[in-house]
Parts: C-alpha cells; sequence; structure tokens
C-alpha cells in the first residue's frame, strides 16, 4: 500500500514561507529570472548594432538598416548576370516593375537614377498550383479515405490540365540581374541628353 502523503493545513506555517528571490524585471515589470537578454529585449525600445556601433540605433524588434542594405547590396552583387531578353523586370529589392522597353524606357528618361546604378533583375512567373483533389477533399473524407467518384476526379484532371496551360498569375524577383542592350542604354541617355 502507498504510503499517504501528510495532511498540510491552509494556516499550518508550514503551508508556505516567505523567500527572497533575486532576478531580472523588465522595464515593464515582468520577471525574467536569470535571462538577463530576455528581460533587456523585453524591456528596451532601441539598440546598438552588433557589427558597427556607429551606425544609428534602430527598434529592438528590427534589425540594423545599414547592415541590412550592405548584406542585400552583397547579394546583388554576387547575382549571376544574363542579358535581358525581353521578360519582365523589377528594380532590385523593390515594387517597380517594367512589362515592356517602353515603360522602362520611360522611366529611365524621367528618373535621375544613374545608368550605372541601375539595380534591374529578371522576374520569374509565379504560375497557379495544380489542386490535387484528396488535399482540397482531406477534411471531408474519413482517414485513409479515396474519393471513389469518377466525374469528380474527371473535373479535377481537367481543371488541371487547364491550369497547367494557364499564363503566369503575377511575377516576382528571379535569381539573375539583367544586363540591358547597349542601344537601349545609348537611347536613354541621349533622351536624357535632349531633355
Amino acid at each position: 500500500m502507498p504510503a499517504q502523503k501528510p495532511i498540510i493545513m491552509f494556516d499550518a506555517p508550514e503551508a508556505a514561507s516567505l523567500k527572497t528571490v533575486t532576478g531580472w524585471v523588465s522595464s515593464d515589470g515582468r520577471f525574467f529570472g536569470g535571462d538577463e537578454n530576455r528581460a533587456r529585449y523585453c524591456g528596451a525600445t532601441h539598440r546598438r548594432c552588433d557589427v558597427n556601433p556607429e551606425h544609428p540605433i534602430y527598434e529592438v524588434n528590427s534589425s540594423c538598416n545599414e547592415c541590412r542594405h550592405a548584406r542585400r547590396q552583397a547579394k546583388f552583387a554576387a547575382m549571376p548576370v544574363r542579358d535581358w531578353a525581353g521578360e519582365p523586370l523589377v528594380i532590385f529589392d523593390g515594387d517597380r516593375y517594367f512589362f515592356d522597353e517602353d515603360d522602362l524606357r520611360d522611366y529611365l528618361v524621367d528618373s535621375e537614377i544613374d545608368l550605372a546604378d541601375l539595380q534591374l533583375c529578371i522576374c520569374e512567373p509565379n504560375y497557379p498550383s495544380e489542386i490535387d483533389p484528396a488535399d482540397h477533399f482531406c477534411d471531408d473524407l474519413p482517414e485513409d479515405g479515396e474519393i471513389n467518384d469518377d466525374e469528380l476526379l474527371a473535373a479535377f484532371d481537367l481543371l488541371n490540365e487547364m491550369i497547367r496551360q494557364s499564363q503566369p498569375l503575377s511575377w516576382s524577383e528571379g535569381e539573375f540581374a539583367a544586363r540591358l542592350p547597349q542601344s537601349l542604354i545609348d537611347e536613354i541617355t541621349e533622351a536624357r541628353a535632349a531633355a
């Protein structure tokens, strides 16, 4: 027979005792025990860059903008370069897309971007995904269940065939930096000089 636990009454001295606890407390009053880093993270609003303390301070839940910019520039510099063949383009790390040469030419003629500093990436298409009927109806099927309706499966096959033939839904920054044709660069330079 297991030993029975002793009975301790609520108001008995052995039920509780007063202890002094030491630990880190954030500026908003939360206790973190021995975790100084977490207490400082939760209690601070800004911090200095760990890489270069001379950089401007930044919000705790963010990152150093100068370091981020340097990392992104290094990424662009390391991208393989490909001759532009008319694909959609996007300004690196931006949201300005160009879907034809006229749009790109007009933008560059009107902008003050130095053509030597221009960072364009060739876009990659985003196609719609095919639909797996078993995944689509997973909440409706019994565990390890299958769809047995041949007409429904045929409809999904037809839909997936249409999806495979679909045009891109959108475009995203790709892995190649774009090299513009020299003739386009000359044309932009001449148009800027004439303006």
